[in-house]
């Protein structure tokens, strides 16, 4: 089993948490994929939670009340995106994930989120200002953890944007902060390029198995501001005051 197989979790159930700093924290569809990918070619280890944002334990259609105080005194690694494109993200995630209904699947989804009536929205437009799915649940979880992390030195803060910016600094800082003097930022930023991991999305080749499970479905149009082309201008203002609210920026 790889490094990041063994210790990507999404359950808060599953102790004890790591305390190298190897931990990176995100938002579902907040780009760690990329991350990821990246670590699981060169063999670096690390782990990987949503920090109970979404996932088992009924999370999952509920708003993002606090840091898991578990989670309060270790370093880690913390991912952000833009609200909007993440809530994006997520919608298409949610819309293209086809769960024959009365599956095993399907009950385990659909029917507890069905019976407390928090089923998420079917259009776009409604998925991203919805007060849990959408992107005010996203911007209140961003800013709890950047808030938090903002005085602790021994973590480390990356946006989604600035990798797209800048890959191969980003991939350096991290590399610096898990005391990694193997690899350079280039060549993780070379290795986990969008094109490769398209190429990897596509291959048959079992070598590359795990590498192309990790990105099945979840490689889109990998772009900043991509919510642009598909939310109306009345929902995007709407978002962008959403955003303000927190202290965001779009």
């Amino acid at each position: 089993m790889s490094p990041l197989q063994a210790t990507t979790v999404d359950d808060l159930g599953r102790k004890p948490w790591r305390q190298d700093g190897r931990l990176v924290v995100s938002h579902p569809k907040a780009g760690r994929t990329w991350l990821r990918f990246a670590l699981e070619k060169m063999q670096i280890e690390a782990t990987f939670t949503h920090a109970g944002a979404y996932g088992p334990r009924g999370a999952t259609g509920r708003p993002y009340r606090a840091i898991p105080e578990a989670l309060l005194r270790l370093k880690v690694v913390f991912l952000h995106r833009n609200p909007i494109d993440t809530a994006v993200s997520m919608f298409h995630e949610a819309a293209d994930k086809d769960v024959p209904r009365w599956s095993g699947r399907w009950l385990e989804l659909w029917l507890p989120l069905a019976m407390r009536k928090a089923v998420p929205p079917r259009t776009i437009d409604a998925f991203v200002l919805h007060p849990v799915y959408g992107v005010r649940n996203i911007c209140a979880y961003n800013r709890m953890w950047l808030d938090h992390l903002s005085e602790r030195y021994d973590s480390l803060i990356i946006s989604y944007e600035d990798m797209h910016l800048d890959a191969p600094s980003c991939f350096r800082r991290l590399l610096d902060h898990f005391d990694d003097v193997t690899f350079t930022g280039e060549m993780l930023a070379e290795t986990a390029s969008i094109e490769r991991m398209r190429a990897v999305q596509q291959t048959h080749h079992t070598g590359e198995a795990i590498l192309r499970n990790m990105v099945s479905g979840k490689l889109r149009k990998a772009a900043v501001k991509g919510y642009l082309d598909e939310l109306s201008p009345e929902t995007v203002a709407q978002c962008q005051q959403i955003m303000a609210e927190y202290g965001f920026a779009d």
